[in-house]
């Protein structure tokens, strides 16, 4: 299972991050396949009650996407949705000459065909995360993080390499790997990434997998150690001291190909990381000093890893910043059409469907995403899939905060959780202005990192499977409880 899912998420970084068909076609069959692989070969290990319940709140998600593609009456859609009723009126003509008849029926999605592929992606992705949950133990999640890392660094020394040798600018000629020709030449592509953003999007998942690594180890191997700094030093030469080293440079070379994208979103959600990681060290510890200790840390990784981008990264910066304006354009068109599709949005993946009619600025471009991926939710899927969406966030976070709460795991299995719920969390952030998890690349690195963060050690499932089996007194049941939560 780890070896499966540590080929599909290096084949959807490198194959540019999946986002053409003959990439992304073959890893959602290969995601839907080890998902069901991980279902029915672990189908006998218990499931926590807030898993089960996150998991299937994005069941829910699904049946409401699905909704979207029912046919319907002319007449019953353009009562449920008068918006997509106009919409069809005015750019389908099959729909303006049918529409007479009575007979005609269509779904509530503006593009029926595009929606479907959503579905389909939401499907493969669902049935991945319920599998490793299932799969996934402490000892394949530290082996699945050490491999995650591991094609971090190789993305990251791609970047920073094919930037150093042929530049990123895609409308003067430069090609990834040295052969590939962007599609859309506006973009500025950075390792095998179309996107810069979408990359940077990636290592903010993967430097806090990275940091969790470390810190772990570190921690684990400080249990075990007496004496002063000397024995700690020494501890460094050994293989283990050079795991932990590794790890560091791992996720130093990950920060520098971040801030070498000159991603501002990128700059931004890896210093919210690094609060993150300080707020953990504190909560950890029960310490101030820790949680300053930590962030001190993780500063100096930051400003070294800042030197080695250079001063391109602070003009980028410090200039006045065209993105803004950008976006606020696209957050104006998207209120109209959520306004006008209030109930059931315009369809999954339609969102550059229905800019043809509402598009009002910049029009020598067509806008395909609303770089919010909040926004876009309710413009595509209304209060049908929005309200179950929202529903899905809220019980993922609370499945992940038991699972810590439950201090079932050990010193390194810790870290490797918090690094990938603050993964999730810096990702989460950056959706607010990008749309990397509309990449599958980067979707399924969350996927990943998602059931990382919700997966139940072996320990936790033995003590529940032992509290469902054994004829037990209450007090019993009780004590076992208690004892499951012992750090």
């Amino acid at each position: 299972m780890v070896s499966a899912v540590v080929a599909v998420i290096a084949w959807g970084a490198l194959a540019f991050g999946a986002v053409y068909s003959w990439a992304f076609g073959p890893r959602l069959i290969a995601c839907a396949a080890i998902g069901a692989f991980g279902i029915v070969v672990y189908r006998s290990r218990p499931q926590d009650r807030a898993t089960r319940l996150a998991i299937l709140s994005i069941v829910a998600v699904l049946a409401a996407a699905c909704i979207q593609v029912v046919p319907l009456p002319a007449s019953r859609l353009a009562a449920i949705s008068p918006g997509t009723h106009a919409f069809l009126v005015d750019f389908d003509f099959s729909y303006a000459l049918g529409i007479e008849s009575g007979s005609l029926w269509r779904p509530l999605s503006l593009a029926p065909k595009a929606t479907a592929t959503g579905i389909g992606f939401l499907a493969a992705f669902t049935l991945f995360l319920a599998g490793l949950t299932r799969g996934l133990s402490a000892s394949r999640v530290r082996a699945l993080a050490t491999w995650l890392v591991a094609v971090g660094v190789m993305l990251a020394l791609a970047g920073i390499v094919q930037k150093a040798a042929i530049g990123d600018h895609a409308w003067g000629g430069m090609k990834i790997y040295g052969f590939w020709t962007p599609r859309n030449l506006l973009t500025t592509p950075f390792g095998p990434f179309i996107n810069k953003n979408h990359f940077a999007g990636w290592m903010l998942m993967g430097i806090p997998l990275a940091l969790g690594l470390a810190i772990g180890r570190a921690e684990h191997a400080m249990r075990r150690l007496h004496g002063g700094w000397r024995s700690r030093l020494s501890w460094l030469s050994t293989p283990e001291g050079g795991r932990l080293q590794i790890a560091a440079i791992a996720a130093l070379a990950m920060g520098a190909s971040l801030l070498l994208t000159r991603s501002r979103s990128g700059v931004v959600c890896l210093l919210f990381s690094m609060l993150l990681f300080s707020v953990a060290a504190r909560r950890r510890y029960g310490s101030i000093r820790a949680g300053w200790t930590a962030f001190a840390s993780l500063a100096v990784i930051f400003g070294i890893a800042f030197s080695l981008a250079g001063a391109e990264l602070t003009a980028r910066i410090s200039t006045r910043m065209d993105a803004v304006e950008l976006r606020k354009n696209i957050w104006s068109d998207s209120a109209r059409i959520i306004r006008d599709f209030p109930i059931a949005g315009t369809g999954l993946n339609t969102f550059g469907t229905a800019m043809i009619a509402y598009q009002t600025t910049q029009r020598d471009q067509h806008f395909q995403e609303a770089h919010n991926d909040y926004l876009q939710v309710m413009v595509e899927g209304g209060l049908l899939v929005a309200l179950p969406a929202a529903l899905a966030l809220v019980l993922m976070a609370r499945a992940i905060r038991r699972r810590f709460v439950a201090r079932e795991d050990d010193s390194r299995t810790y870290w490797i959780r918090t690094g990938a719920t603050i993964g999730l969390l810096a990702i989460a952030l950056q959706s607010a202005v990008e749309f990397s998890l509309q990449m599958p690349g980067n979707a399924a690195m969350f996927v990943v990192l998602l059931a990382m963060a919700l997966h139940q050690p072996s320990s936790a499932r033995t003590n529940e499977r032992r509290l469902a089996s054994e004829p037990v007194r209450s007090d019993r049941r009780r004590d076992l409880q208690i004892g499951s939560r012992t750090p």
